[in-house]
């Protein structure tokens, strides 16, 4: 009786079982979910991946929602100035329908502000179980009421991994103080308003609360600098 994976018996490789389960994963598609308030690096760690897998030989997809026009309308761009092409569309579906017949080919798709997408758990769900692709999220878990934004979290029962960002909270006097939420800082109710650093800030726990309940009106220059604290 054979032990190994070699036809002549003998105890396969440690070299022979990474292309075994390279060969194996080519065939499983997989969800990975990266989330966190904002500033907290999220696109950046989805540029990363994206690297790591191309870099493995694998093709890539890159999609945005078209809402987001912070920066560039057809790049994907970090706040610290990294970018990459991209799909920029209203929906997953409409990103499948212009990929045309090179979406087959794309082994990986990456999907950056995940919280837009009205499609979002319907595609990645078919994308990863039917059509074996490898899908990297980043996007936002919570709005700035700390309430569930879009269809992030209804993806998480089905995710392979799921890794939670934070960022420095902007009014802690060390600035080492973990943010595990944003502000917004601007008397804006609407649950989607695209913005960056003059729409919102990260925060810790108890800067979200002190900070919140000044949410009728635009944090002034000495709201800043206290952090709120009366």
């Amino acid at each position: 009786m054979a032990l190994g994976g070699s036809d002549t018996g003998a105890p396969a490789t440690d070299w022979q079982q990474q292309q075994q389960q390279q060969r194996e994963q080519q065939h499983n598609g997989a969800i990975e979910i990266v989330v966190g308030p904002m500033f907290a690096g999220k696109t950046t760690e989805l540029l990363r991946r994206v690297a790591r897998y191309e870099a493995a030989g694998l093709s890539v997809a890159v999609v945005k929602s078209n809402k987001d026009d912070r920066y560039c309308a057809a790049h994907v761009v970090t706040h610290n100035g990294l970018k990459r092409p991209c799909f920029a569309t209203p929906s997953l579906a409409a990103f499948k329908e212009a990929a045309g017949a090179a979406y087959d080919a794309f082994q990986v798709i990456a999907v950056d502000e995940a919280q837009f997408f009205p499609d979002l758990k319907e595609f990645c769900a078919h994308a990863a179980d039917h059509e074996h692709k490898r899908l990297l999220l980043a996007g936002l878990d919570g709005d700035f009421q700390r309430q569930r934004f879009g269809q992030v979290l209804d993806l998480l029962p089905m995710a392979d991994s799921v890794t939670k960002l934070t960022a420095h909270c902007k009014f802690c006097d060390q600035r080492r103080v973990a943010a595990v939420f944003s502000l917004r800082i601007t008397a804006d109710s609407r649950q989607e308003v695209v913005g960056g650093a003059d729409v919102y800030a990260p925060v810790c726990r108890r800067h979200y609360v002190q900070l919140s309940q000044l949410r009728g009106r635009p944090l002034s220059s000495s709201d800043e600098a206290s952090g709120g604290e009366q």
